[in-house]
């Protein structure tokens, strides 16, 4: 047993004879009792209790703080984290290692943390290094003296989240550029192709009615190529996205959507919607279009409602229908077939600081998505907008 001796807590006797049970139990690695110098924490290094064991080998940095955030008890985890030793971290404040900037947020969340849990992102400093952490605090005791606090290293996740996000920026403009070669290039071509049919069919009067019939054939075909080469390309990255922004977008997308499927879908959509950031419309132009491509593969419904709102705070996307539901194995983020899925849309409104909640039974699914509202961006100027047809 070793004594470390820290500025004073206020635990009474009889509480600190509780702590002192609860070590003996095993249930904790330390306790304060009164002593004629003072106040005392007594941490078991070298006792062999399950809980020590799991602590000290948790990779992630666990402490016990006292009422004013002092550190009474810290495991080899989160001293390394801090990059002192565990002696330096016991009797310090851990405010002291939290970046400045959050030291105000850390004070509210370790306030919430002495009523129940609660748990926020917050930046710790180590030397000239800021890792980015999350804190999750629980209290240890009734009267709130005694609060536990895991913290976890978010450097590889940020890292990941961050590399996930450049990709999925290169996937879009990489969509950007096919749709628009397909609409430059390809749809060139097939004009060209058109007006030599027509052509031919000026200058070719004694063709034979069957010669005739193959060039209306091939008329229709180039038609109907030509059709479905501009939805492609609309549905890679609609031009109405970059001119007149995701409002505009979002209801030409239903109407061919509707006219496809044959699903009928009510649009809510408030006409001062405005513009918003391009990566946010991206995201929730993509939102919309997974959604109605899974109620058409996979619900077996007949309706759909889309309600899009925004306010000063938030913007809140709600995606509805009455079919199925989904599978529960679907629900934990398989990927769809169109490479987005659930797993992606999370990972996209993660990246937005946003939520997406899905309620689903038998009666429906609930696809509802809130982001904080941005700064309204800037209002299109007014000119002639891309043809969809």
């Amino acid at each position: 047993m070793e004594k470390k001796i820290i500025r004073a807590n206020d635990l009474q006797s009889e509480e600190a004879q509780q702590i002192l049970e609860a070590i003996r139990s095993g249930g904790v690695d330390a306790f304060v009792v009164e002593e004629p110098e003072g106040h005392a924490v007594y941490t078991l290094h070298t006792a062999d209790l399950p809980y020590s064991s799991l602590v000290q080998r948790m990779q992630q940095g666990a402490a016990m703080l006292n009422h004013r955030g002092e550190v009474i008890y810290c495991n080899s985890s989160l001293a390394t984290l801090l990059g002192m030793a565990n002696e330096s971290v016991v009797g310090s404040s851990l405010h002291d290692y939290v970046e400045a900037s959050d030291r105000l947020a850390y004070e509210k969340l370790f306030q919430d943390g002495q009523n129940g849990p609660a748990e926020g992102e917050l930046r710790v400093c180590r030397a000239d290094v800021v890792i980015p952490s999350k804190f999750s605090f629980t209290p240890l005791s009734r009267d709130k003296s005694v609060v536990g606090v895991l913290i976890t290293d978010l450097t590889s996740e940020k890292s990941y989240a961050d590399l996930a996000r450049r990709l999925q920026q290169m996937q879009d403009e990489e969509r950007r550029n096919i749709a628009r070669e397909l609409h430059d290039s390809v749809g060139q071509l097939l004009a060209a192709i058109t007006m030599n049919l027509s052509q031919v069919r000026k200058e070719g009067l004694s063709l034979t009615n069957a010669l005739n019939h193959l060039l209306d054939d091939n008329q229709q075909m180039v038609d109907q190529v030509s059709r479905e080469i501009r939805t492609i390309s609309h549905l890679l990255h609609p031009p109405l996205l970059d001119v007149a922004g995701l409002a505009s977008a979002v209801r030409w997308y239903v109407d061919g959507f509707s006219e496809r499927s044959q699903i009928k879908v009510a649009l809510q959509i408030p006409p001062d919607f405005g513009r918003l950031p391009s990566q946010v419309e991206i995201t929730v132009f993509r939102v919309v279009q997974e959604c109605l491509t899974n109620v058409y593969r996979h619900s077996g419904s007949n309706q759909c409602w889309i309600t899009m709102k925004r306010d000063s705070k938030q913007l809140r996307i709600e995606i509805k229908d009455n079919g199925k539901g989904i599978p529960k194995a679907a629900k934990v983020g398989i990927p769809s077939s169109s490479g987005l899925g659930l797993r992606g849309m999370r990972e996209r409104i993660r990246q937005l600081n946003g939520t997406l909640r899905l309620d689903s039974d038998d009666q429906g699914t609930t696809v509802t998505v809130t982001l904080p509202t941005p700064n309204r961006a800037s209002q299109p100027s007014k000119g002639a907008l891309p043809s969809i047809a």
